[in-house]
């Protein structure tokens, strides 16, 4: 603690820092300096939390933050990328001035800590706004795509029908939906939040099973990360407090089944996503591509290790060389794929299957699905091999090609790599 009270200026002044950076490539409501005070105020928080031993601090002023922002009209994106920068910036400084055992241990009390603020700001907005859906004891039906209701007062009542993100109940089932046609569902920091706090509000309301789903109507299930909020070079693209990496890790520790049910293409980012699922159902018109080459972007250790525990390394080999499109044929036969069946049977198979999960123990298939994840996750790397790597990824993403591959989608036009 008296480290980073030491450091507590450098800290937050380098936490303001990257959120600066950041401001082009999103929308903010906050001013430079509210953005100063936010990162402040929550340092001192941070502080104070390690010091009692004890979170509620973070929590009290996270659902103050999420009731002011529901109340102003605001979403809560840029709070949490607050968040999200001020651990990356905390990681970062414990790692240059600990060692040892004290390095871990203040690592892991910055994650609990801003952990639980996150969570507290994400179930205290997403509460609310199921409030404002309607009384708790309303039965009123709201309808879903199919002809089939959701609970009234879940989120999806709250997200109206022109939510990137909605939300729905159906018996012990919670049915996730990206609907952003526009924007082909590409994964921005605002739609992954917004999944993190569904799977948070689905939780909160007992669900035992989840389907992932596009909404009705779209070819594309997913375009993948939001090529705009990609970083044009000095700076990870793929960093651990990156909104999608905080969703990918949400899907996988939550403790009930989440199954992806995949109608038309899955591009880049989202196939990890696909992959971070428990299961996955797709129809004939699913398609599954890792597009990292055709951008220059160099692929991190938790991603691959994510591809390695469902795919053949060959396999893994020839979609990450190529980028080419793995058909739904052949991801069935690879295993990529649990259940591939006809479009007309799609959604009623995949809701069958999640009901008939939900029907058993929950605590049982909690400690299966942990255990497994834990069995798959967590590979051991001596120091000097993962230096190497992020040595490697860094002149990666730092290079020319990085930049010409951005520029290159942009543009709409073939890449020209020069390997430099």
């Amino acid at each position: 603690m008296s480290a980073l009270l030491a450091a507590a200026d450098r800290v937050a002044g380098e936490a303001v820092a990257a959120l600066e950076q950041r401001h082009h490539a999103h929308d903010h409501a906050s001013s430079p300096r509210e953005r100063g005070r936010y990162v402040r105020d929550l340092l001192e928080l941070v502080v104070q939390c390690v010091h009692d031993g004890d979170t509620q601090p973070i929590i009290a002023m996270s659902r103050q933050i999420a009731t002011d922002r529901f109340a102003a009209g605001c979403d809560i994106a840029e709070i949490q990328e607050t968040l999200n920068v001020l651990e990356e910036v905390l990681w970062r400084h414990v790692t240059r001035t600990l060692a040892g055992d004290e390095q871990v241990e203040a690592l892991g009390r910055i994650s609990l800590i801003l952990g639980a603020g996150r969570d507290a700001l994400a179930r205290s907005y997403v509460a609310l706004a199921s409030r404002r859906a309607g009384p708790p004891n309303d039965q009123t039906a709201v309808p879903r795509e199919g002809g089939e209701a959701a609970r009234a007062g879940s989120p999806a009542a709250a997200a109206g029908p022109a939510a990137a993100v909605r939300t729905e109940v159906i018996g012990q089932v919670g049915v996730i939906t990206l609907a952003d046609q526009r924007r082909r569902n590409a994964l921005s920091a605002r739609m992954a939040n917004a999944v993190v706090a569904s799977l948070g509000s689905l939780r909160a309301e007992g669900v035992r099973a989840v389907v992932l789903r596009a909404a009705a109507g779209l070819g594309v299930w997913s375009a993948g990360h939001d090529i705009n909020e990609l970083p044009s070079g000095q700076r990870d693209p793929l960093s651990y407090n990156d909104p999608i990496e905080q969703l990918l890790r949400a899907i996988r520790t939550c403790p009930y089944p989440v199954i992806a049910m995949v109608h038309g293409s899955v591009w880049g980012g989202a196939f990890d996503l696909v992959l971070s699922c428990d299961l996955v159902v797709a129809d004939e018109t699913a398609t599954f591509a890792i597009t990292a080459a055709n951008l220059g972007l160099p692929y991190h250790i938790t991603g691959l290790l994510h591809a390695l525990g469902r795919m053949p390394i060959n396999l893994i080999k020839e979609m990450f060389f190529t980028a080419a499109p793995l058909d739904a044929q052949r991801a069935r036969e690879w295993m990529v794929v649990n259940h591939l069946v006809g479009s007309a049977e799609l959604e009623g198979f995949t809701l069958e299957l999640a009901a008939t999960m939900a029907s058993k123990s929950p605590l049982a298939i909690a400690v299966v699905k942990e255990q497994l994840r834990v069995l798959t996750d967590y590979q051991p790397i001596a120091a000097h091999v993962y230096e190497r790597v992020q040595d490697l990824r860094r002149e990666a993403y730092d290079s020319s090609d990085y930049l010409e591959g951005l520029s290159a989608f942009a543009q709409k036009r073939p890449p020209v790599f020069r390997g430099t």
